[in-house]
Formats: structure tokens, sequence, C-alpha cells
């Protein structure tokens, strides 16, 4: 029956999202403790979530176009008003699910987002300490070309010594 097979795919969404939610709090574990080894693997394994995640789409929209007989409006609020009874308490309770997963999925990827951000701020303000620029000067001596000016460019290592 094709309200199985979507109540079905439904619930492999649901699931996904929920692994994915639980892949974006190690991402912000070890965001906080630089563990970037891990960090590239669970990236990878992210992705496999999202990969998985569209195929199941694809299936979802298809299914529920068969359910509702139509091409547009394929939301599961649509099949919440069409369906009665037991079905429909699945729908709902598949939408509450939807629901919380996805505002705790938004809010831990805005922590990550910012811990990125942070730690990117991090690594520019360590190299600007590393080899700062030199003091822009409104004359420039007429000897001295672009490429000799960058090799004067200071830094706090003596590369010579």
């Amino acid at each position: 029956m094709v309200v199985e097979k979507l109540i079905q795919a439904l619930d492999k969404l649901l699931q996904l999202h929920q692994n994915l939610y639980q892949v974006a709090l190690q991402k912000t574990d070890y965001l906080k403790h630089n563990k970037v080894e891990e960090l590239k693997e669970l990236l990878k394994k992210e992705q496999m979530f999202v990969q998985a995640i569209k195929q199941i789409e694809t299936e979802r929209i298809q299914l529920t176009a068969e359910f509702l007989n139509r091409d547009h409006d394929l939301t599961l609020s649509a099949c919440i008003e069409r369906s009665e009874g037991k079905q429909k308490e699945k729908f709902e309770k598949i939408a509450d699910g939807f629901s919380e997963t996805m505002n705790k999925l938004k809010a831990a990827n805005q922590l990550n987002r910012e811990l990125t951000h942070q730690a990117l701020q991090f690594v520019s303000i360590s190299l600007d300490m590393l080899m700062p620029q030199e003091n822009i000067t409104n004359y420039q001596r007429p000897d001295v070309s672009n490429a000799q000016s960058d090799k004067l460019r200071r830094s706090l290592f003596d590369s010579q010594a």
C-alpha cells in the first residue's frame, strides 16, 4: 500500500536527519578540541548521510505524488490533511519529529559555523603575528622594484640564522 511505503520513507528520512544531528554534535566536539583528522573523517560520514537523504527524498516525492494524486504541494502537511485515523496520527508524529530534529540541527550547525569562524580568525591572527606586513609608505625608492620590496618583507623569524 502506498501510504505504508510513504510512512516508511518518512521514518527513514527522520532517522537519517537524527543521525545527521548526532554527526553535528560530534563535529562540535571535534571543533572545540581541535581534532582535525577526526573532523575530516566525520565530514565524509556526514556526506554519506546527505547522499542517503537525497535518495530517500526522491522516493518520498514519488510516493507522496502517488498518495495525493497530484504533482504539486507534495508536503507532509498535505498528507496529514488527506489522511484519517491512525495514518493521520503517524503523519503528525513524524511531522513533530521533523520539526524538533530540524530545530536542533539548525542550532547545532549555527554553533559549528561560529566555532569554525573563530578558528579561522585565530589562524589568521597567528599568521599575521608570524609574518607582519611592512608598513605602506607614501614614497618608494624608484630604484627598488616590487619584486625586491616583497623580499624586504619583515618576519619575526630570521631565516638566515
